[in-house]
């Protein structure tokens, strides 16, 4: 699986601690807390929240292959499956590197 590179985001624990939010105060005994009433969503999530969703996988294959595995019949291709690991982690690292 591909990941676009519209999607790169920092790596958690990035960045300095100065452009990280303070964190919140603990409320006093008996304090109610405050209602807040709007909140603004990044550009970023904007977009995943109105990306249409599609037929991402085959379902009948995917019930195939659970089959399949219930029944120990599944066959893997170590040396397909190997192919295209060391092909996606050379695509990451030649993207990483643009």
């Amino acid at each position: 699986m591909k990941i676009p590179s519209s999607l790169n985001t920092p790596a958690a624990g990035t960045g300095s601690v100065s452009d990280r939010p303070a964190a919140a105060k603990p409320a006093a005994q008996g304090a109610q807390p405050v209602a807040s009433g709007s909140v603004q969503l990044s550009e970023l999530s904007a977009q995943l929240a109105s990306a249409v969703p599609g037929p991402d996988f085959d379902h009948a294959k995917v019930e195939a292959i659970k089959q399949a595995i219930a029944d120990g019949k599944l066959q893997v291709n170590a040396d397909a499956v190997a192919d295209r690991l060391i092909a996606n982690a050379l695509a990451l690292q030649n993207q990483a590197s643009k």
